[in-house]
């Protein structure tokens, strides 16, 4: 085999390896951060349709990306996690303005509270008409389901979604924090163990809380 052909096929080989680095590592890698990007302008406008819900998104996505860092989610399950926690409310679209914003939930009447639980199946709903964000759908209509099954309409225990656990315990935390203050916050979350909540979550996420790194930082970490 002579130097010219040598050197074609090394030319090739080059080639052909940028081409698999490019399609396996870098194209995902950059599909994977535009997603999130667009993820991420979904929940501002949710946060800015409804201001008392300012900066929650941010608290939950970090708080709940930590928590499934525990219980050893693989990193496709954490980026599918984070989406769905960006999108849990995207169903309050349906909700009127007024009763979110301006009427305290203690004066809320039995319709407007069925008006508000419908939140996470029209938010499912919606989902499911776009086929790239269907498989967010069971988590987003099962994230405020109670983990003992108060429900007849979902699973319980185990048969709901970690995903789905996990954002019920954080993002219940993450506003009765910004609403109570963190020490009734977690109070709840103890007395809600093994009913309302999965206490293999609350565990988690009170042992993060406590630690140096939970307390801390509002976000916990950056996700961008």
């Amino acid at each position: 085999m002579d130097r010219e052909t040598i050197d074609v096929l090394a030319a090739l080989g080059l080639t052909t390896a940028a081409m698999l680095y490019y399609a396996r590592f870098y194209l995902p890698a950059k599909i994977e951060a535009r997603t999130r990007e667009s993820m991420k302008a979904f929940s501002t406008s949710i946060e800015l349709r409804f201001p008392v819900r300012d900066g929650l998104s941010a608290r939950v996505v970090a708080l709940s990306r930590e928590v499934g860092t525990r219980f050893g989610l693989s990193h496709k399950r954490l980026v599918k996690l984070e989406m769905a926690a960006r999108l849990r409310d995207i169903g309050l679209c349906a909700v009127p303005y007024q009763l979110v914003n301006d009427k305290p939930a203690a004066k809320w009447s039995q319709g407007d509270k069925d008006i508000y639980e419908r939140h996470p199946e029209v938010g499912a709903a919606m989902l499911e008409l776009a086929p790239s964000l269907k498989h967010l759908a069971g988590i987003v209509r099962t994230h405020q389901a109670r983990y003992d099954g108060g429900s007849p309409f979902f699973p319980s225990r185990e048969d709901l979604p970690i995903e789905s656990r996990i954002l019920k315990v954080v993002s219940d935390y993450v506003w009765m924090e910004r609403t109570q203050g963190a020490l009734l916050a977690k109070t709840a979350l103890r007395e809600g163990a093994g009913t309302v909540y999965d206490p293999d979550v609350v565990f988690k996420v009170l042992a993060l809380l406590s630690s140096s790194r939970g307390s801390e930082s509002p976000t916990l970490t950056t996700v961008v």
